[in-house]
């Protein structure tokens, strides 16, 4: 009984045993067959497709493949095409307005100035439009063959860019009277210091040409009982002819014989021809 007993115990333990071998083997073979599945998709997925892509598993995140240097460096753009920036039309510079007797401001100061440095009589240089200024601008024209109005157009604001010139035709301390010209001319030292408009002797009564002295100098004003009239600052140097300021100075010789010049510009006409000075009419 005890024999039957053990012998069916054995037999148990072996039934277990062989349960459990069993088992054991259905779970290597499970395992097995799970590698070869995940060996088989790593495969799939390594594998180009026909169309040269590769299947992408969606649960794993693609890293990016660094790219070669020679994939990486970026090719030389050309800058951008830029236009010319637009250019401002320039304006040409406007023309100087025409300067007359009466009208002031700093451009008839300018033209003071330039008269003053060119020899003429312009009086002081304070931007006003005198007369004296008026007969400057005459003297001025007249020497430069313009048309001797007094008026400082485009024409005579050219000829004051680039003047003739005018020179004593003797040499020392002396006064010219310029017939031709109808200007006055002050001389030291052979070079002229000042150039006045003048009317001589109209036809008929023409201012006699020559070489003659300064004789007689009566002061401010000496009374024509010939013509009637006041000569101021006059200095006689032939006869009944004399330099004098007259009221009347018109750009053409219009007087009996004497030389007339702005009254402005008497005196200090006045002063340089002193008694014995030489005066040269032509």
């Amino acid at each position: 009984m005890f024999q039957h007993h053990k012998t069916g115990v054995l037999a148990g333990v072996n039934m277990r045993t062989d349960k459990e071998i069993i088992a054991k083997l259905l779970l290597l073979v499970s395992i097995a067959a799970l590698v070869a599945v995940i060996a088989v998709a790593l495969l799939f997925l390594r594998t180009p497709s026909p169309s040269g892509s590769t299947h992408k598993n969606p649960g794993i995140k693609e890293k990016s493949i660094p790219k070669s240097p020679a994939e990486s460096t970026p090719t030389a753009k050309s800058p951008p095409s830029q236009s010319p920036a637009p250019v401002a039309p320039v304006s040409p510079a406007p023309a100087p307005r025409v300067l007359s007797q009466g009208v002031q401001g700093d451009d008839v100061s300018q033209l003071q100035a330039r008269l003053t440095a060119l020899g003429y009589s312009p009086g002081e240089v304070n931007g006003y439009f005198d007369e004296q200024t008026h007969y400057a601008v005459v003297a001025f024209q007249k020497v430069n063959g313009l048309s001797p109005d007094g008026i400082v157009g485009p024409i005579t604001f050219k000829a004051l860019a680039n003047p003739v010139g005018i020179t004593a035709k003797y040499s020392g301390n002396h006064v010219e009277i310029d017939k031709a010209h109808q200007v006055l001319i002050i001389v030291k030292d052979g070079q002229v210091v000042k150039i006045i408009t003048t009317s001589t002797g109209r036809p008929g009564l023409a201012t006699p040409s020559g070489a003659f002295t300064v004789y007689y100098k009566p002061g401010e004003r000496f009374w024509s009982t010939e013509y009637g009239g006041w000569m101021i600052w006059s200095s006689f140097f032939n006869g009944g002819i004399a330099v004098h300021g007259f009221s009347s100075v018109p750009p053409y010789p219009a007087s009996h014989g004497c030389v007339r010049i702005p009254v402005p510009d008497s005196k200090y006409v006045y002063d340089n021809m002193p008694m014995g000075s030489l005066v040269y009419v032509y």
